[in-house]
């Protein structure tokens, strides 16, 4: 939603946003629009008692944007006390809001979320729905594609890329990632240095990466191998390593405890390239389908194409990268969470916080 769509939608529709008794609002432009002054200036009363705000407009749900907006309110605020600094969008997720909140900002969200607390003012409404959620678009920046360019540019995080550049290193067409990278850039994650693209905060972006991933969209198929344990089942795929028709990586929790051991599991995903090596493996490993007790999942990722962006071998299996384990895994039920987070601190932090 563009900020027009955004304020209009505030102005006519006040009194379903915030169904408050003798609440009154009023927003103008801000005339003076200086480097450093907020998008908006409002008046809200209730019942006569009134304040003066600066409004900063996320239209867009990335996480550096919204940084960037808190960054300038706060500045704002500090040159001029006397006026409420306030973020306005369509939705505002629980983590967003609370960020608003540590950061002394005040919010008004079109899905009826709100937080003023401002010289006998308060208003607070919270736990309202997402009313505009996101299209997910399938060549948006988060697409399988598309995601070769934000791996490709954590892993060169100093470094500054031309569209062509980038193009040849992803090997996609020069078009789709010029479209991508100015959509990076619109988002917060990208800066521009002339012609070339450099990435600005690796953190938003894979926050906001893990929240669009659904790990879900995958096409599985769970087996039954007869083993003792995972460990069993993985010397079993070493074992068919030397057929060179079979393209995998393990993933999830295999994998992770392959490159930073944590916690226990009781399945092996198992990412395919093909049907063929869905086959392969069925007669190779001895696997029976079932419908529940599964310990084997053979998987064809969502991400078809970027899955496998440097997957590397270690103890003689191939295992894909410590960001895609950390995509499948963080909102993955069965200790995920805890082991993405264990991931984190151990292999990507340094390459996400330098």
């Amino acid at each position: 939603m563009i900020e027009a769509e955004i304020i209009d939608g505030l102005k006519n529709g006040i009194g379903e946003i915030l169904p408050i008794p003798g609440l009154k609002l009023e927003i103008s432009p801000d005339k003076k629009r200086e480097a450093g002054s907020p998008d908006h200036l409002a008046s809200i009363s209730i019942d006569g008692k009134g304040v003066k705000a600066a409004i900063e407009v996320l239209s867009s749900r990335s996480s550096a944007m919204l940084r960037s907006k808190l960054a300038s309110l706060v500045s704002y605020a500090d040159r001029d006390g006397g006026l409420v600094p306030l973020i306005l969008s369509d939705y505002l997720s629980k983590e967003k809001r609370e960020e608003c909140k540590g950061a002394g900002i005040s919010f008004i969200d079109l899905s009826g979320n709100a937080y003023i607390s401002h010289e006998g003012i308060y208003i607070e409404r919270e736990g309202f729905p997402d009313k505009y959620p996101e299209r997910r678009l399938g060549r948006g920046p988060f697409s399988d594609k598309a995601s070769l360019i934000l791996r490709i540019a954590l892993e060169e995080r100093s470094r500054s890329w031309g569209v062509r550049e980038m193009a040849q290193a992803a090997e996609l067409d020069p078009g789709f990632v010029s479209r991508m990278m100015r959509e990076l850039e619109i988002r917060g994650y990208f800066g521009k240095e002339g012609r070339k693209f450099r990435l600005l905060d690796a953190k938003s972006l894979l926050e906001d990466w893990v929240s669009a991933y659904d790990y879900r969209k995958n096409e599985e198929h769970g087996y039954f191998c007869l083993a003792d344990d995972p460990g069993e089942i993985l010397d079993r795929l070493r074992d068919v390593e030397g057929d060179k028709s079979l393209s995998y990586a393990l993933s999830f929790q295999a994998g992770a405890n392959l490159v930073a051991p944590h916690s226990v599991y009781h399945e092996v995903h198992i990412y395919l390239r093909d049907e063929s090596g869905r086959k392969s493996l069925e007669q190779r490993l001895k696997l029976r389908e079932v419908e529940r007790g599964a310990n084997v999942i053979l998987c064809h990722p969502h991400y078809k194409h970027s899955a496998f962006h440097q997957m590397h071998q270690v103890d003689g299996l191939w295992v894909v990268s410590d960001l895609q384990l950390y995509l499948d895994l963080f909102k993955y039920p069965l200790r995920g969470l805890e082991q993405a987070e264990y991931l984190y601190k151990h292999r990507l932090k340094k390459l996400i916080e330098g």
